[in-house]
């Protein structure tokens, strides 16, 4: 049902302009969504080239975390490197904790060697 159909007691004229009008109110509106659509297709455009270059730089950072962490990580078949110089360390503070006891306490030796004797396997199952 249009506007012309509707307007049945007015002449030609009125009813053409009447038509035109309702033509161009319909013009105008579609000419308002494509706007709105061409605006909201630009900001869409923008935000996803935001959000792109965003996701760049974020893959960019962690490929920076991962080499890194990578760098870190020990070397397979390879030794940890400070192992020789922990067990060094501990042979070192074993000989000066004999040594040193030795030379404080004589009498240690002298103790170790009249400790009584175990008793051996052949006694015990005897």
């Amino acid at each position: 049902m249009s506007v012309t159909d509707t307007m049945r007691g007015y002449g030609r004229s009125a009813k053409d302009r009447a038509g035109a009008m309702g033509h161009s109110m319909r013009d105008r509106s579609v000419e308002k969504r494509l706007e709105r659509a061409t605006e909201q297709a630009e900001r869409l455009r923008f935000e996803n080239d935001l959000l792109r270059d965003e996701v760049e730089e974020t893959r960019q950072e962690h490929r920076k975390i991962l080499d890194m962490v990578e760098e870190r990580l020990p070397v397979p078949g390879r030794r940890h490197p400070g192992r020789w110089l922990v067990f060094l360390a501990l042979v070192g503070g074993a000989a000066y904790a004999v040594v040193r006891r030795l030379t404080v306490d004589e009498d240690w030796v002298s103790k170790l060697r009249a400790a009584p004797d175990l008793p051996s396997r052949d006694a015990s199952a005897a």
